[in-house]
């Protein structure tokens, strides 16, 4: 029995004793706990139109976020895997990839403005025209970042130029055109244009610009809104709600900047322009001509200015 009471008063001591320690030592261990690293790394994240597959074969604008930072190389290889195979888990609904997993970018060279971009023999086994979607794609995507002016597409080495039967400058600048559309009846006056239409998209709104060919000798700008404000587009899938009655009254282009005066047939409402209308008519100018800021006027007024990159 005295064995028993012994023991139990010998247990409560040690456990007295542990409890003094554990508070004793307790200061030390958040000491030791306040001197782990606790940095955060922060990364930038931009976003980047690139263009993908409709259902109907056409390149559409799409948007993605890419970690950016600050290696245009790292970015170039970025926006390329989002054209691929491998990002089809995050691609929205209704759109696909243009690149094949099997065919791999083998390497990235940057030169001031220009890209150069080899990739694997794979490339070439691919038809006339997904050939022509996908370096469509791949050129007009990289040439959306401030600082590109030209991609060269090289295969295995060789530039891509000398191995298809069609023409690809060896130097690619967005004059190679996209979706494009050929509606020419003789060789001369042939005038090139691009139009952006919206497409609807599981019930998302997507912009399409499309390159046309035609024989003309108009004036562009007024081709350019007569085509937008049409009823009748070539593509059923294609739509512009640009008003009908849309007149251009007047246009003036002074250094990097162009006016255009419309009627007040611009609004769908009266709740001012609609980015529906907005989007397309500004992105078909910076697409035909060499300018930095657009402006939109209604009767000599005002109601929209936008630069190639924000809006003010």
């Amino acid at each position: 029995m005295l064995t028993k009471k012994m023991l139990k008063k010998m247990f409560i001591t040690s456990s007295i004793v542990v409890i003094i320690l554990l508070i004793y030592l307790m200061p030390g261990v958040i000491k030791l706990n306040n001197n782990i690293d606790t940095k955060v790394s922060y990364v930038d994240l931009t976003s980047n139109v690139i263009y993908l597959l409709d259902d109907n074969g056409l390149l559409v604008e799409s948007t993605v976020s890419i970690i950016d930072d600050g290696n245009i190389t790292n970015k170039i290889k970025a926006l390329i895997k989002n054209l691929s195979d491998a990002s089809n888990e995050i691609i929205p609904n209704g759109l696909n990839s243009v690149l094949p997993n099997n065919i791999k970018l083998l390497d990235v060279k940057v030169d001031e403005n220009l890209i150069d971009l080899n990739f694997s023999k794979e490339m070439l086994t691919l038809d006339d025209k997904q050939l022509i979607r996908l370096i469509e794609s791949i050129s007009f995507t990289l040439l959306g970042m401030d600082e590109i002016n030209g991609v060269s597409i090289y295969v295995d080495g060789t530039n891509i130029s000398e191995l298809v039967e069609f023409d690809v400058p060896r130097i690619i600048t967005k004059d190679f055109g996209i979706n494009k559309k050929y509606n020419i009846k003789k060789t001369g006056n042939i005038l090139k244009y691009v139009v952006y239409y919206s497409e609807n998209i599981d019930d998302n709104t997507y912009y399409v610009p499309i390159t046309k060919y035609i024989n003309s000798n108009e004036d562009k700008i007024n081709i350019i809104i007569e085509d937008l404000s049409s009823s009748y587009i070539y593509q059923p899938n294609l739509i512009s709600i640009v008003n009908e009655k849309l007149d251009l009254i007047n246009y003036e282009i002074s250094e990097d900047e162009m006016t255009l005066n419309f009627n007040n047939s611009i609004f769908l409402n009266n709740d001012g322009i609609k980015e529906e209308v907005a989007y397309p008519v500004i992105n078909t100018i910076f697409s035909n001509y060499d300018v930095e800021k657009v402006i939109l006027q209604v009767n000599g007024t005002e109601i929209l200015k936008k630069q190639l990159k924000n809006i003010e």
